[in-house]
């Protein structure tokens, strides 16, 4: 399938745009500046999670999906870096920046690896993954910094709940595990008016646009709401019918 390349570009700006404010915010949580402060700071809804350790995360991330893009192979990649025990900001935001430059000087639709069964396996692909990856981190971090969530904007929100239902569940659905039962789960976005049906049966995993028609469960929100609810975080939305089958969509 081709590559949308405005698309494309997009997701490049979204990564350095929140790649930038998460660099930022965690300086100022690092420095004592913010309502919870210092590397301690815990995240709320992830207890393994300190400030500290989001921040290693992501810059792990960062590197990781680097070194996937420039292999330049559909092979899975052998290790994982490691973050340094001293000078973890700048060390985040080297990364941040190698991310950017790969991207940009690797064709989008370059062959490249990627951990789901549904994902498109090209260079474009780890763009979409890490604009979405690094602007719900941001999210974590504002409110592990004692800051209210901001929102990302509603279009890259979009495609971040599309990047869930389409490549991040069927991912879900094959790790080991019990089989889920069949299910279908209606999912809109009540900004944008974007809708999907997601059907799982037994690691199966089907997409459907439009959200509409018979459903176990139905969910409703923002585009912002839906992708944090999505990857298990708080979050206003409006859930009707089987709950036990709109957890299926959620991040664990």
């Amino acid at each position: 399938m081709p590559v949308d390349e405005s698309l494309h570009r997009g997701r490049l700006a979204a990564i350095a745009r929140e790649g930038e404010r998460f660099g930022a915010l965690a300086g100022e949580v690092a420095a004592g500046r913010t309502a919870a402060a210092g590397w301690g700071a815990p995240v709320p809804w992830v207890p393994a999670w300190d400030v500290r350790a989001l921040v290693a995360h992501l810059g792990t991330v960062h590197r990781w999906a680097t070194a996937i893009v420039a292999a330049g192979t559909t092979d899975p990649p052998t290790a994982r870096p490691q973050p340094p025990a001293e000078g973890l900001l700048d060390w985040y935001a080297e990364g941040l920046a190698g991310l950017l430059a790969v991207l940009e000087a690797t064709d989008p639709g370059a062959p490249c690896w990627h951990m789901s069964p549904a994902a498109e396996r090209v260079a474009a692909s780890w763009a979409r993954r890490q604009a979405h990856e690094v602007a719900v981190h941001r999210t974590d971090l504002e409110v592990a910094a004692g800051l209210p969530a901001g929102d990302v904007a509603p279009d890259l929100a979009e495609d971040g709940v599309d990047e869930v239902l389409t490549v991040v569940v069927p991912r879900w659905a094959h790790l080991p595990g019990p089989a889920a039962a069949r299910a279908t789960v209606a999912v809109t976005c009540s900004d944008t008016g974007r809708g999907w049906s997601v059907t799982l049966d037994r690691g199966a995993v089907g997409v459907v646009p439009g959200g509409t028609g018979a459903a176990d469960a139905a969910v409703t929100g923002t585009a912002n709401a839906l992708l944090r609810r999505l990857w298990g975080r708080p979050a206003e939305v409006t859930v009707r019918g089987d709950r036990a089958a709109e957890a299926l969509l959620r991040g664990r």
